[in-house]
């Protein structure tokens, strides 16, 4: 008969096993399944870059006051008539500024890729769909084709690239919906009007622009609400008006209804609202309905220390890519600031819509009291 082991001896199996079992008892309890919210999204971090604008001072929330208004000539950029148009272009390295679509928007996608190193790094790119919104004059489909031909091994995202045709306002409510997607879009828009079929057409005192903008949207988790960032949107408000032009100088031209109903979305008093991020145009009474809506709604908000506006940074692109760069800037002010901004989007005459990014604290606390009510 063989005889048993010694009392307290141990085999390597043993020793194995008892490892688990602490293993076991150590290991934080099992994350819920994901339960995502389809009416808001985070706003995790943003990388912008314009031409009035560095990506430092994005970060920084250098926006906030800023009053550079650089630009520049090009003979090759000139209007009907025949006079030079002044653009206002992103210094994207030595080469010289295509006026074609295609090639300056791969000039600006090339830079974005040098200069975003310290953004791109803190991604989880296996959680990550890319989403690739086309510059002007560019269709969804081609500008995916060039992109993914000078795409960076190391940023290969885990869901994919998809290059929608719809503008981001319009893209946001679809994404939300679609809830077995990946958990963090990253939202990729850039474009430039400095070029020959765009600033010639421009009417005015405006300038042609370009503007890059990155927006990191991360789905808010009902089910681990510890995961969650720091800020969220909701999909745009719109309210259709009479023309601007029309309305007397002391209207809001819409500003009012668009920030109260956010403000009624997000839980939040407009009150609250720390920062404006609009277009920085003054024609049509835009800077007279401005000034009034500041003075009724928010008399804290100083029109030259906490309203931001894309003519001075950036001039005229493409609206879905304004909407974007727009809600880059909320971002950073909201970080600075430690609270609320709204984004107002005036570009047409009879609408004004608008985004509010606000604390995502609320949002789920709100989610967290309706679904026990």
């Amino acid at each position: 008969m063989l005889k048993p082991f010694a009392q307290g001896h141990r085999s390597l199996w043993d020793v194995i096993g008892e490892r688990r079992e602490q293993e076991q008892r150590l290991a934080p309890p099992p994350r819920p399944v994901a339960h995502y919210d389809t009416a808001r999204i985070g706003l995790a971090d943003a990388w912008l870059w314009l031409p009035n604008l560095t990506p430092a001072e994005a970060k920084a929330g250098k926006a906030l006051g800023k009053v550079d208004a650089d630009f520049e000539h090009d003979p090759r950029l000139v209007s009907p008539a025949g006079h030079r148009r002044n653009v206002r272009r992103i210094r994207a390295g030595t080469d010289r500024a295509e006026v074609r679509p295609l090639p300056r928007a791969l000039q600006l996608l090339q830079a974005m890729l040098r200069q975003w190193h310290d953004f791109a790094t803190e991604l989880d790119w296996d959680q990550v769909q890319v989403v690739l919104f086309a510059p002007t004059d560019i269709a969804p489909d081609p500008w995916l084709d060039a992109v993914l031909e000078v795409w960076p091994f190391d940023y290969l995202p885990g869901h994919g690239f998809i290059a929608p045709e719809q503008t981001f306002s319009t893209w946001l409510p679809w994404a939300l919906q679609n809830d077995l997607e990946a958990p963090n879009l990253l939202c990729i828009g850039l474009d430039s009007w400095a070029t020959i079929a765009r600033a010639g057409g421009l009417t005015g005192e405006r300038m042609a622009g370009e503007a890059i903008a990155v927006l990191a949207l991360q789905r808010i988790d009902l089910a681990n609400v510890d995961s969650n960032p720091r800020w969220h949107i909701y999909p745009a408000v719109a309210h259709t008006h009479e023309p601007r032009a029309s309305q007397s100088r002391k209207s809001t031209g819409g500003l009012e209804q668009v920030a109260a109903a956010l403000c009624e979305r997000c839980g939040l008093t407009v009150a609250e609202v720390k920062a404006v991020v609009t277009d920085g145009h003054h024609d049509d009474n835009r800077l007279e309905h401005l000034y009034q809506f500041l003075s009724n709604c928010l008399p804290d908000c100083d029109l030259q220390q906490h309203v931001i506006g894309h003519a001075l940074l950036a001039g005229e692109y493409g609206h879905g890519i304004i909407e974007m760069s727009g809600l880059a800037l909320a971002l950073q002010a909201a970080n600075s600031l430690e609270g609320a901004v709204l984004v107002l989007d005036r570009h047409a005459s009879t609408q004004t819509q608008g985004w509010l990014l606000g604390p995502s604290q609320v949002a789920v606390a709100d989610q967290q009291t309706s679904e026990h009510s």
